[in-house]
């Protein structure tokens, strides 16, 4: 009975045998490589033959019987098949080429320590995710990401959020200064003189008396003095100019302007006003020109708090220096001060961007020939004419990262003022009423309605 058994297990067993290696077989483990490089399968028995499915995805190369080398070629999933002699599967595996994402963590992580950066090949591209600071962040991982990513093969899915402030609040200061300082001294004669049949006449300086021989006052408010004699052989007439002027302008605009990262945003305060055109057929036309306070400027986020600023300031007005008379109406000149260039500065910092002394001194003499040279008495034939104009101009750039606000954080022009009652304007000469107890006790903006509110009855 024993030895029956013990032939019965040994049957069993040398059945069994062939059937072993058949076994261990590589099936259903994914196998991932990255495009342009490769990796290593192990085989449990000799291959007599190994293939890849689709040799555009992967190439294999058999290193030796129970080794092979699969190599990613093109961005897809294919899979890997390997038979021994007896047409028995050894493997059927997996495979997926992926772009090179190694490569490019390692160019996030250089160019960006400390960044919140994932990026995962899908289909289609590469799809980057995660938290960047700012916008220039973000674009400079998807510049990045797009050098990883085959030519016309797909494409870069940014689907960074970006957690830092990504607006720019722009204040810019233009102040001026100008004086200016105006002399002017000066003797005109007019004097005509008969003895006998001869007459003599001397005029010197500007003609200032009209057809009837009244005394003309002179240009710009000349202070004048007149003196006259008058007999039957002698007619003299003297005016003395003198004037003395001091003037000083201040110009001081502060626009204010808020724009995303990348966005151009423009401010103009001021207005326009109209030039004629006449066109060849005689037909008039108008345009209008701009004057004002205008702010047109770019930020963009360039990270670590800073901005990169693309700005241009304005300040202009109308002026009559330089303006033109066409057909009895006088076009007025534009003042300008202008400014255009790109700074980089840090949240709060400040940069004047432009700047411009000028001194200008015009002095100027005219004088009788001769008789205006001579020692003392050379005086009286002389006019002279002294101006001086100075000006200091200088503009400057602050940006501020800024978020938004609840609206009863902001405050403005209007909050607290009262329309005045009848009592107040026409009785007490008033344009404002009694402000509100929030405006009193400065406490901030008031939340509701100020003063009488509603509809206006009749």
């Amino acid at each position: 009975m024993r030895a029956l058994l013990l032939r019965l297990c040994l049957s069993i067993g040398l059945a069994l045998l062939p059937l072993a290696p058949a076994l261990a077989i590589t099936t259903g483990k994914l196998l991932e490589v990255e495009i342009d490089k490769g990796d290593v399968v192990h085989l449990a028995r000799p291959a007599a033959s190994v293939f890849i499915a689709n040799p555009a995805v992967a190439d294999v190369q058999v290193l030796s019987p129970t080794l092979v080398y699969v190599f990613g070629r093109g961005l897809g999933e294919t899979q890997l098949f390997a038979v021994d002699s007896h047409d028995k599967v050894l493997a059927n595996q997996r495979v997926v080429v992926s772009h090179n994402l190694s490569g490019l963590r390692r160019a996030i992580a250089e160019a960006m320590p400390g960044s919140d950066i994932k990026a995962a090949s899908v289909e289609g591209g590469l799809m980057l995710s995660g938290k960047v600071d700012s916008a220039a962040e973000a674009e400079q991982a998807a510049r990045l990401a797009a050098r990883f990513v085959p030519p016309k093969t797909g494409e870069v899915i940014n689907e960074l959020a970006v957690t830092g402030a990504t607006q720019v609040n722009l204040r810019v200061r233009v102040a001026e200064v100008s004086r200016s300082l105006s002399k002017q001294f000066g003797i005109n004669w007019e004097s005509a003189a008969q003895f006998g049949n001869v007459t003599a006449a001397l005029g010197v300086g500007r003609d200032f008396l009209d057809s009837s021989g009244v005394i003309q006052r002179g240009p710009n408010s000349l202070g004048a003095l007149a003196l006259g004699y008058s007999s039957n052989q002698l007619d003299l007439n003297t005016l003395i100019d003198a004037l003395a002027s001091e003037g000083l302008v201040s110009v001081l605009a502060e626009p204010n302007l808020t724009a995303m990262s990348g966005e151009t945003a423009s401010f103009l305060a001021g207005g326009e006003f109209p030039i004629p055109i006449t066109n060849s057929n005689g037909d008039v036309s108008v345009e209008y020109r701009q004057f004002g306070v205008s702010l047109n400027f770019t930020p963009t986020l360039v990270g670590n708090g800073r901005v990169n600023l693309r700005v241009r300031p304005e300040v202009s007005q109308l002026s009559t220096a330089g303006a033109v008379r066409v057909n009895n109406l006088e076009i007025p000149a534009i003042a300008t001060r202008r400014a255009e260039t790109t700074v980089e500065l840090g949240s709060g910092q400040s940069f004047a961007i432009a700047g411009l002394l000028r001194n200008d001194v015009n002095s100027s003499v005219s004088k009788y020939p001769f008789l205006g040279d001579l020692p003392v008495l050379g005086a009286l034939f002389r006019s002279s004419t002294f101006q001086a104009d100075e000006s200091e101009l200088v503009i400057i750039v602050t940006p501020y990262l800024v978020r938004p606000s609840d609206a009863r954080r902001l405050a403005a022009p209007t909050d607290g003022y009262t329309r005045p009652s009848d009592v107040d304007l026409i009785l007490k000469g008033k344009v404002q009423g009694q402000p509100s107890a929030a405006a009193k006790n400065d406490v901030g903006p008031v939340k509701g309605p100020v003063g009488a509110v509603g509809y206006l009855l009749d």
